[in-house]
């Protein structure tokens, strides 16, 4: 089972990451998103926003403060020294972010324009320089993501293998869903067939249905690209949670049968140290006899310390060959008490775990079908032409109104079983009134 999970892991990681598009065009450059060099790139962006929000908290406050300190009654003598104050912040600033290392140049910016108009544009300059610094980092962190979520999904996978745990199992399985549905906000995910050029609209699936019918249609939806990594990824987290079923059940057998395992060597170690005792030798016991038998000895709230020690002895020493009698009589006893024969065969649950991970496949390639195939499903229950010709067919929302009757359908059986079992319960009591009186 654990070599399955191995393969079945691959496979996920493989189909999805095969179908990000490795190539991203940004600011008509192409990026390979998993360049080593993105790791560099996006502290350096990093740096370069945080030095130009620094750059600009520092100059409005040292506007603020230069406003605060010069007294008003300077701007009432020289109207214009204001005017000159703001340009040479400006060309301040101009200077540390030319020493900061902005992405625009701001200094040959300015320098194409006449002094008395740096005024008019600068304020608008710091914002563009604001967001030109924040959208190259909020696209560098974007590419970047694609290498932590691979990296991320190998260990987790890896650890969920070695430790078998369901952290780890749905850690992997939502680092490799994250990758896919990131590269899928930007369109960069090869969708593969016709069918899933335009993500599986009813058009595009009526088309199909059109010239090559429902079985090629049906062909083409379980052949596409977009497909494999759906189902590879949802047999990967149902063969995990699987083993980490059988895991469980298997372990919790075994460690029971480690606990009766130890608990009869402490009897037998206690049954052993009360004939030393009677021989007046000196016994070392282990932590767990002393603790056991010093809890026996607790027990014997009427005797004195050594005298209930004595006894606690004594009774372990009938224990042992209560319980060798009972290996004696019963040969399987100790299999029984160490629940070996206790514990589900490893292949009997494999197999029935298997079948119902193979009817539940099934039905969520019949559901995944259906929600791709509105238009056809109409067709087919002989919906009104009105119904099928309009608008709201081609709308995502179609979908709802197909899965709304089979998902009322499990509630409405779980009512019918509910009613079928009461009756039949009140008809058993009441036969068992009739038969009393």
């Amino acid at each position: 089972m654990r070599v399955t999970a191995v393969v079945l892991l691959a496979a996920a990681f493989a189909t999805v990451f095969m179908n990000i598009q490795p190539y991203m065009k940004y600011e008509n450059f192409w990026v390979y998103v998993w360049d080593p060099g993105l790791l560099g790139l996006t502290a350096w962006r990093i740096w370069l926003f945080i030095n130009v929000i620094l750059t600009i908290l520092m100059s409005s406050f040292t506007s603020l403060i230069v406003e605060s300190t010069i007294p008003p009654l300077l701007w009432l003598l020289n109207p214009e020294f204001f005017i000159y104050l703001a340009l040479t912040e400006a060309v301040v600033e101009t200077f540390t972010a030319a020493i900061r290392f902005f992405p625009i140049p701001l200094a040959y910016i300015i320098a194409a324009f006449p002094p008395e108009q740096w005024l008019l544009f600068w304020p608008s300059i710091r914002w563009i320089v604001l967001s030109y610094a924040a959208t190259s980092c909020v696209w560098s962190i974007y590419f970047l993501l694609f290498q932590v979520l691979a990296i991320s999904a190998i260990i987790t996978g890896v650890l969920f293998l070695l430790r078998v745990k369901t952290k780890y199992l749905f850690s992997s399985f939502i680092s490799i869903q994250s990758s896919f549905g990131l590269a899928a906000l930007t369109g960069h995910v090869n969708m593969g067939t016709p069918l899933t050029s335009i993500f599986l609209t009813p058009n595009v699936i009526f088309q199909q249905l059109l010239f090559g019918g429902a079985s090629g249609a049906l062909a083409r939806f379980l052949m596409s690209p977009l497909f494999f990594s759906a189902l590879a990824c949802y047999l990967y987290i149902e063969a995990g949670l699987l083993l980490v079923y059988i895991s469980e059940i298997i372990s919790q057998a075994s460690e029971r049968g480690e606990k009766v395992e130890r608990q009869l060597r402490v009897v037998e170690e206690l049954a052993a140290a009360s004939s030393m005792i009677e021989l007046r030798e000196r016994v070392t016991l282990s932590k767990e006899a002393s603790i056991l038998l010093e809890r026996l000895a607790e027990m014997k709230i009427f005797s004195k310390p050594e005298a209930a020690r004595v006894e606690a002895l004594h009774d372990m020493r009938i224990l042992k060959a209560y319980v060798e009698d009972v290996f004696l009589r019963v040969p399987d006893a100790r299999l029984t008490l160490s629940t070996k024969d206790a514990a589900p065969k490893v292949t009997s649950l494999i197999r029935s775990s298997l079948t119902g991970m193979l009817l539940r496949v099934c039905g969520v390639i019949a559901l995944s079908f259906i929600c791709f195939t509105a238009l056809f499903v109409l067709r087919q229950v002989g919906a009104p032409l009105l119904v099928v010709e309009s608008l709201e067919v081609a709308q995502p929302e179609i979908v709802l109104v197909l899965l709304l009757p089979i998902v009322f359908s499990f509630s409405m059986a779980a009512t019918i079983i509910r009613t079928l079992t009461r009756g039949s319960k009140r008809r058993e009591g009441s036969g068992e009134e009739g038969s009393s009186g």
